[in-house]
């Protein structure tokens, strides 16, 4: 199989590289190339389609400058470049996310091993970073949690270590499903289920915990739906924007009946967390 190398130019780099990165998925594109000046993209050229570059919101936001040369390179095996270039992630001296050829190191509390078949959710991303960070910080023993666009299921898994009682997984990319069983099968794990679905969530589905790490047009559309599924006293946790979206954000939040109970931020990158309000119920 060939395929297309798109190579862009995205001046300032950061956040705008990653969010590129994002559109780029869900027009096809199986492997990505961060470059000093952007971001190289590699789609099969069968599935390429020129028009659809000028299309892509990031390109047409006015913060950022976004050029793009294209050119047909050889089939690319992804397998030995992701081998050359993943290193295991760390996060707080706590949790480490490697893959099966790196070696055991002894002193985590959590030791959770991937095979990613796509660029995010490896841990590497701030966002995935930030959603570890602020889990560990829960008790999730015994709860019902959704793990919305899963990716490699990482976060499920996590919630799995942590105690929760079922997972459910969900991603609208047929390769990530495949990717997350496969990895949740690697982690033994026996509490979490893989699903191919959208963003809208079941009404009154009663999740303990939500997580989120999406982006920020998707969450927002989605809140209705991600409320409507939490259980009262639930938490919701969002990444996948950044911090100038921050406002927009908890508009959506609050207007839904949300209540912030932690922020962070790593580099451009934003994360929240909200609590469903409790009803009080008349006596």
């Amino acid at each position: 199989m060939r395929y297309t190398e798109v190579d862009f130019l995205v001046a300032p780099v950061e956040p705008w590289r990653d969010l590129l990165m994002v559109e780029l998925m869900e027009l096809g594109y199986e492997g990505f190339e961060e470059t000093s000046h952007g971001l190289k993209g590699y789609v099969p050229t069968a599935e390429f389609e020129r028009s659809a570059l000028d299309r892509l919101m990031v390109a047409r936001d006015p913060h950022v400058s976004v050029s793009h040369t294209v050119r047909e390179v050889p089939e690319v095996n992804w397998n030995a470049r992701w081998e050359q270039e993943f290193q295991p992630v760390e996060v707080d001296g706590k949790v480490r996310i490697r893959a099966e050829f790196h070696p055991v190191v002894a002193g985590y509390e959590h030791d959770l091993v991937i095979t990613p078949r796509m660029a995010f959710g490896t841990g590497h991303h701030a966002t995935t970073r930030m959603m570890v960070r602020s889990m560990m910080g829960m008790d999730l023993t015994g709860q019902r949690v959704c793990d919305l666009g899963c990716g490699t299921g990482v976060l499920a898994i996590l919630a799995e270590r942590l105690g929760a009682t079922e997972i459910i997984a969900i991603d609208n990319d047929p390769t990530a499903v495949t990717n997350a069983r496969e990895n949740v099968e690697m982690n033994k794990c026996t509490r979490i289920t893989v699903e191919k679905d959208g963003t809208d969530l079941e009404s009154g589905a009663e999740y303990d915990t939500i997580l989120a790490n999406i982006e920020r047009n998707t969450l927002v559309h989605a809140m209705p739906y991600l409320v409507g599924a939490l259980a009262e006293g639930g938490n919701l946790l969002l990444s996948g924007f950044v911090i100038a979206d921050e406002a927009i954000m908890a508009q959506a939040a609050k207007q839904a009946g949300l209540t912030n109970v932690q922020q962070l931020h790593d580099g451009e990158w934003a994360f929240s967390r909200w609590v469903r309000t409790i009803t009080q119920h008349a006596a």
